[in-house]
């Protein structure tokens, strides 16, 4: 470790800072803009991915106006507190009160994004040189996890996405100082980022015995962040959710298997368990050392993805296993730095024949030539599709018909109404049990993923709610609004 840093020091000398470099900006810059793009018209043609956008477009409103952060779209009265410990989406409430819009989390998310580019050129730059880090900066900003997170809508790991990348950036560079502050405020951006600043802390902790003369600062620095992880993790899952959670529990113990309620846990059934639907796994695994092509393995920073991969490995939920979805997000950072890491561990080396000389000369091409495919499989393909930019007549509907509520109103909608109306309304999704009585009802009869689709609107909410509790008072491209008499 320490030959490669020397080695990327002198590599570095002369070099401006990655934060004075035009290109690396204008990739930063590239980044925003395209998931700005990606997210932002999702959002114009109503076509969410699911209720993820409107939940946290509530809890942020609910931050703005000082409230606790209740999310009915959750279930009437959910204290997201009781479902997440993420209590870092406060961060985002000045600028909702100032733009109190879905586009304001969506337009963060993609911000967020586009700054963790910059640890990662840097460290890139330090070890490697200008140009590689300017091609490894690219291949990272518009890697698949990343893509996939912007395609889903808004999630509080967003915030984690940065601070993992400065923290492993750090470690790559011998910054051990700024490694550790880095990785301290992940704990609050969800309860099991805590388990991954406790891995953090061990690689300090083992760094630091390892030389020749311990790094006192290293070692307790390391084990503190064990500590903090661990103890920040634990009692959010043990203590502070089921403390907000309606049933006193925290949801996702269900997701556990042989762990969860009523499970008989033991170590047959934990290997059973995290072995099982293992093609599906160790495809995940694959793809996501793809894009580094799997130079990562060359570096002991791979194994901070241990914990985050663990966990989904170990759950009985099959959504957590493979490449969809926003749980990949996350783990970009680590494997491209630790790629990074690999590749200075290789030119250090004074084994470069063979397949290992092929792997240090062409690694940054390699992962250039696995970026340039995904770019057209991935969301970014939409980019240039000119479907990604159209608004239809159906979307106008929608929105004149969203506009018959007034703000501050309770209403009751479908799935693609949701996060539109919960960033000025009290807002319910129709397909929760145990919703009261709204003020309006907002029925999208083309999208409202009923099975089979609704022909009858009128009279599916008269058999909702008989006795003519509501009265129909527009309707328009099949999207319909009713009033409570």
């Amino acid at each position: 470790m320490l030959q490669s840093q020397q080695a990327g020091a002198e590599a570095a000398v002369g070099q401006p800072s990655v934060y004075r470099d035009k290109v690396t900006w204008a990739i930063a810059g590239a980044v925003f803009c395209a998931y700005t793009t990606i997210s932002v018209f999702r959002l114009l043609q109503l076509n969410p991915s699911s209720w993820d956008l409107a939940i946290f477009t509530e809890a942020v409103k609910q931050y703005a106006h000082v409230h606790a952060p209740i999310a009915d779209v959750r279930g009437s009265g959910t204290n997201l507190l009781g479902d997440h410990f993420s209590p870092v989406l406060v961060l985002l409430a000045p600028f909702f009160r100032v733009f109190p819009s879905p586009a304001t989390l969506l337009g963060a998310q993609a911000l967020l994004v586009a700054v963790s580019v910059f640890p990662v050129a840097a460290a890139a730059r330090q070890v490697l040189g200008a140009g590689p880090a300017r091609v490894v900066a690219l291949c990272y900003g518009f890697c698949w996890g990343l893509q996939q997170m912007i395609n889903f809508d808004v999630h509080e790991i967003a915030f984690a996405v940065p601070l993992l990348a400065f923290s492993v950036s750090a470690l790559v560079r011998g910054n051990a100082r700024a490694s550790f502050c880095w990785a301290l405020p992940m704990v609050f951006v969800k309860e099991d980022q805590g388990f991954t600043v406790a891995a953090i802390g061990l690689y300090l902790l083992f760094s630091g015995v390892r030389q020749e003369q311990a790094d006192r600062f290293r070692v307790r620095a390391g084990a503190f962040a064990v500590c903090w992880g661990l103890l920040w993790s634990l009692l959010a899952i043990v203590v502070i959710i089921p403390h907000f959670n309606a049933t006193h529990t925290y949801y996702y113990w269900g997701d556990g298997g042989a762990f969860g309620p009523g499970g008989h846990p033991s170590p047959g059934a934990a290997v059973g368990q995290f072995f099982s639907d293992w093609p599906g796994k160790l495809e995940t695994t694959i793809f996501l050392l793809l894009p580094v092509a799997f130079l990562a393995l060359r570096s002991p920073l791979a194994l901070l993805a241990v914990p985050m991969l663990g966990l989904r490995f170990e759950s009985s939920n099959t959504a957590y296993w493979g490449t969809g979805w926003h749980y990949n997000a996350t783990v970009m950072p680590i494997v491209f730095l630790a790629a990074v890491d690999g590749l200075a561990r290789l030119r250090s080396s004074g084994e470069l024949t063979g397949w290992r000389d092929a792997w240090q000369r062409h690694g940054v091409a390699m992962m250039l030539a696995v970026a340039v495919p995904f770019a057209f499989q991935y969301p970014l393909s939409g980019l240039w599709n000119a479907n990604t930019y159209k608004l239809d007549a159906h979307v106008a509907a929608a929105n004149a018909a969203m506009a018959r509520v007034p703000d501050g109103a309770s209403v009751l909608t479908t799935l693609d109404l949701l996060a539109p109306l919960a960033a000025r309304t009290d807002t319910y999704w129709i397909g929760n049990a145990g919703n009261p009585r709204t003020e309006y009802i907002v029925f999208d009869g083309v999208n409202s993923d009923y099975s089979p689709p609704v022909t009858d609107v009128p009279g599916l909410i008269a058999k909702f709610y008989p006795g003519n509790v509501y009265r129909q008072i527009h309707v328009s491209g099949d999207v319909y609004v009713f009033k409570r008499v």
